[in-house]
């Protein structure tokens, strides 16, 4: 009991010659608002130029303004090993958003997979925080590249996985069963 009391006392203490005032603009620090990018692919079809489409957003009323540069690289699958494999860049640019999202035409791209990136750069830099976006797209895939068509990589090995969760699966199952059936035997 005395230790608790004294443990007590301590805090009580503690909150006694701790300072009240919060941190405020008096200390120097300002809060900076988190920004939000976003890239969207909007033309990807083999012998056509690229068309993406760049904007960035905040919680603020006015939004950012900024430099967005954007990067499009050639990409590896991320089924063939833990990591992505991301060369050098095949595209890159920069332009200047204000309020309303921004359309970037590329080049023309052989057939393949592809990230496209993007940083945003605000100019008021005290206001608000940069931040970026990334986005795969493949040219040339199975459904012409066009949204809503057939499900790319669909099998291949990945349904190996699928097969081998399944036969976990039922050989878990199988020993649950088989366990409770030899319990009620033997009672």
């Amino acid at each position: 009991m005395l230790k608790k009391l004294a443990a007590l006392g301590m805090l009580a203490a503690a909150f006694a010659l701790a300072p009240s005032a919060p941190a405020g603009a008096e200390d120097g620090y300002t809060a900076k608002i988190p920004t939000v990018s976003h890239i969207q692919v909007i033309t990807a079809e083999p012998g056509k130029p690229i068309v993406l489409e760049v904007s960035a957003s905040a919680d603020y009323p006015t939004p950012p303004a900024g430099d967005i540069a954007v990067t499009v690289s050639s990409s590896g699958t991320a089924a063939r090993g833990a990591r992505a494999l991301v060369s050098k860049p095949v595209f890159t640019t920069t332009v200047h958003f204000t309020d309303r999202p921004i359309r970037v035409t590329g080049p023309r791209l052989p057939k393949g997979a592809y990230l496209a990136r993007q940083d945003f750069s605000p100019d008021n830099t005290a206001l608000f925080l940069p931040s970026s976006d990334s986005t795969r797209f493949r040219i040339g895939a199975a459904d012409g590249g066009e949204p809503g068509g057939a499900l790319p990589n669909t099998g291949g090995p990945d349904m190996a996985w699928l097969l081998l969760g399944g036969g976990l699966v039922a050989v878990g199952a199988g020993g649950v069963g088989f366990g409770r059936r030899r319990g009620t035997a033997a009672a």
